[in-house]
């Protein structure tokens, strides 16, 4: 005697439900797969522009001359 019984609709319902859990399961892990992925190369491009905007200069400056002259030096 059984007290409830499940329906070829309920088990249809039942497989279209778990169906579409492991489709929901399948894209969450490619979006997080993605979202890593795009995390590193935004990093390596911070990276890459950061070492790219640091230029070392051919040589080294000539001093500036002071525009008037002194007549010795300033103490002060």
């Amino acid at each position: 005697m059984a007290l409830a019984t499940i329906t070829r609709q309920g088990l249809v319902s039942i497989a279209v439900l778990v169906a579409i859990l492991w489709g929901c399961l399948f894209a969450e892990r490619r979006l997080s797969r993605n979202s890593k992925m795009e995390t590193y190369r935004a990093l390596r491009d911070m990276r890459y522009l950061k070492l790219k905007r640091h230029v070392e200069p051919a040589s080294h400056p000539l001093p500036a001359s002071n525009p008037t002259p002194s007549i010795g030096p300033v103490l002060g």
